[in-house]
């Protein structure tokens, strides 16, 4: 059997893992079956791996589905594929969670990185014939059966169930699945018999007939044998009597010539100079000896080590051109009218609403909407300060009596916040005299200390008592005769 499946063509179908992210990245519907979106990004990945965009025509050739069904995927799929101006497709690079990973890959592309099932794929046309009717065998019986071998592994014998290989299936339905195996045991693929509530399955040889069903491996033509390039004489260089040419002297014998031009070329968009040149090619050399000495590399090729350090240097270069860029950038626009305006505008919302993230509680925040000295500034800003200092003395004193009912490290942090938790309450306070903001009347220091208790009652805490100077001055008898 396992001689003969080695004449049908496959393609690798990711497995999806239980908790893979793969149905969250779809554009739209519920994620109640995934096998089509499954099929064609495995293709797509596949198409990536040899460097092949392709069309929806050939997505549909490839993997049996038609052309509709295509489209429609492509659609589900979203973000993961991407269209380029030919109107070929490719898939985006998967995240890790996207699909089980192998232990130990084969290969440097992603594609060779993850867990697969392979896909059996149906031959155009194929038919399942019974005495009164003919069925076409398609892409579901060719995914069941792969699904059965996969399962067996090295046995020919599997126990599951209609519900399980539908959920390694990613829903294709259970009526579905059970139609397919009647199918395939009609032909004589598997043999099957019931044992408890599952399905002993037994793979039975393949035949010539069998082979008919599914699409067989494309014949290849034979490539012709390339003779090997002779490697470029290190020491056999051309000079052009141009300002480079000493340039060229210090990589003679070390390098093949084209190796030569491109770091000259490097170093020339670096605008460095012929004594940075050699001392960069110095210290390479350096470099290169170490790594030989260690083991590190047998032979090397100082050439294409020193070409790949400049195109390092120059691209570490660009990124700091393209960081700089969007520093300056950054700071032009800080610096612009139009993010100045827009400061303004932010803070002039903030001003005027307490609660506000960005408002700046202070003094200001009081004496812009209540009034305790109509007569003197200066005073009015005093009296404020000293409202404030009392209120957060009050609120200490009010987190000293609830702390006998808190352990030592929570009463510990509320002592710390007590300032912050009188400043809520005074945000709090002022809030409903937005009205006399900014405007030329003020509320009175009474209208705000009765505010200040309304907002203290609501959360069971002490009134707060407090007296203004202004009131205590008004109140002294005169010594004026």
């Amino acid at each position: 059997m396992e001689k003969r499946l080695k004449q049908i063509a496959y393609l690798k179908l990711l497995r999806i893992s239980e908790k893979s992210k793969f149905c969250d990245q779809l554009e739209k519907g519920p994620c109640r079956s995934l096998f089509h979106e499954r099929l064609v990004f495995s293709f797509l990945g596949y198409s990536d791996r040899i460097g092949r965009p392709v069309s929806k025509r050939q997505i549909a050739e490839g993997t049996g589905l038609s052309p509709r069904t295509v489209e429609k995927t492509l659609s589900t799929l979203g973000s993961m594929v991407i269209i380029n101006k030919q109107g070929k497709w490719s898939p985006v690079t998967p995240d890790t969670d996207w699909f089980g990973l192998l232990p130990d890959p084969d290969g440097d592309h992603w594609y060779d990185t993850l867990q697969y099932v392979k896909l059996y794929l149906p031959r155009r046309g194929a038919k399942i014939r019974y005495e009164k009717s003919v069925k076409r065998f398609g892409l579901n019986h060719a995914a069941v059966y792969s699904q059965l071998i996969s399962l067996a592994g090295r046995s020919s014998t599997v126990f599951t169930t209609e519900t399980g290989l539908s959920s390694l299936l990613n829903g294709i339905n259970r009526k579905t699945i059970a139609t397919v195996l009647n199918d395939l045991d009609h032909v004589g693929l598997i043999n099957r018999e019931i044992v408890g509530n599952h399905l002993r399955v037994q793979l039975l040889s393949l035949t010539d007939e069998h082979l008919l069903l599914f699409r067989p491996i494309p014949k290849g033509e034979k490539i012709a044998v390339k003779q090997p390039k002779h490697p470029a004489d290190p020491n056999k260089y051309e000079f052009k009597g141009d300002n480079y040419d000493q340039w060229r002297k210090l990589c003679q014998g070390l390098m093949a010539q084209s190796y030569a031009e491109k770091a000259i070329e490097i170093s020339v968009e670096l605008m460095e100079s012929f004594d940075c040149f050699q001392e960069f090619l110095i210290d390479t050399k350096k470099w290169h000896e170490s790594n030989r000495k260690k083991g590190k590399v047998t032979k090397g090729n100082l050439g294409g080590f020193l070409v790949s350090r400049y195109k390092g240097k120059l691209n570490k270069r660009k990124e700091d051109e393209a960081e700089e860029k969007k520093i300056q950038e950054l700071h032009d626009y800080w610096d612009s009218d139009k993010y100045q305006a827009k400061v303004e505008a932010e803070e002039k919302v903030a001003a005027a609403d307490p609660l506000h993230k960005k408002h700046f509680f202070g003094v200001e925040s009081i004496t812009s909407r209540v009034c305790f000295n109509p007569d003197n500034a200066q005073k009015n800003h005093q009296e404020a300060q000293r409202l404030i200092d009392d209120f957060q003395r009050h609120i200490k004193h009010q987190i000293l009596i609830m702390g006998n009912d808190l352990n030592e490290s929570a009463a510990r942090n509320l002592r710390l916040e007590s300032s912050n938790i009188a400043t809520k309450y005074l945000r709090y306070a002022i809030t409903p005299f937005n009205d006399h903001y900014n405007s030329d009347s003020r509320a009175t220091e009474n209208d705000f200390i009765g505010t200040i208790n309304k907002i203290l009652n609501k959360f069971e805490l002490d009134e707060f008592i407090w007296v203004s100077k202004m009131e205590n001055a008004n109140e002294q008898p005169s010594n004026k005769s």
